[in-house]
């Protein structure tokens, strides 16, 4: 499948290894967007990518159909993402895969999760109107409107573009179960770190 990274005007979805969505210092924001490669301290990584990468190892390693159980599924992928180098960049020292009741969040109790999510109001006007969407044109609108947006913080942009173009990667063409799954994955993700949102959002993908 060809895929587009829609990062339009928004600089490159590169985050901090903190808890992104700790906003209780200017500084801290501002670095939100940029992480740096440990060895190189210059090299900036593309949260999308590294979704992509965790998904097609694992799809070649474990197959697409597989009969294991979620938990299973974490474990194979926490193995995945432990051999993988862009993945360690972004992983924080207290970084833990998500417990098998945790994922079942996004991955089955979705939708009464969707209503519980802690983000501003702003941010689920936003999360509304993906659900809303009936195609990737729609989405692709709707990252240049997240762009433009000065009442976004630098976080909460970062969220709404890496949800938005997680979902145009899989060619989302209006399911709200999955766009569901996909906005509560990363939302809870970003609540722990940028590293637990890529992680969730592989383990909705794998499924």
């Amino acid at each position: 499948m060809k895929k587009c990274y829609l990062l339009l005007s928004i600089p490159m979805l590169m985050l901090s290894c903190t808890n992104d969505f700790d906003e209780s210092t200017p500084k801290q924001e501002e670095k939100a967007n940029v992480i740096s490669n440990k060895a190189t301290n210059s090299v900036s990584i593309n949260l999308n990518n590294i979704v992509t990468e965790l998904v097609t190892t694992y799809k070649l390693a474990y197959g697409t159909n597989s009969n294991n159980t979620l938990s299973q599924k974490i474990a194979l992928l926490e193995k995945v993402s432990n051999e993988n180098v862009k993945f360690a960049e972004i992983k924080p020292a207290d970084f833990n895969v998500p417990s098998e009741d945790e994922a079942k969040k996004f991955i089955v109790n979705y939708d009464v999760e969707y209503n519980r999510l802690n983000t501003s109001t702003k941010v689920k006007t936003y999360f509304n109107a993906i659900l809303e969407a009936e195609s990737n044109t729609n989405l692709i609108d709707l990252l240049s409107v997240v762009a433009a947006d000065d009442q976004l913080t630098i976080n909460e942009k970062n969220l709404l573009s890496f949800t938005l173009n997680s979902l145009n990667d899989n060619n989302d063409n209006g399911d709200h179960h999955w766009k569901r799954r996909m906005i509560v994955a990363a939302t809870l993700g970003f609540e722990k770190s940028s590293a637990n949102a890529v992680f969730n959002v592989a383990i909705v993908e794998i499924n």
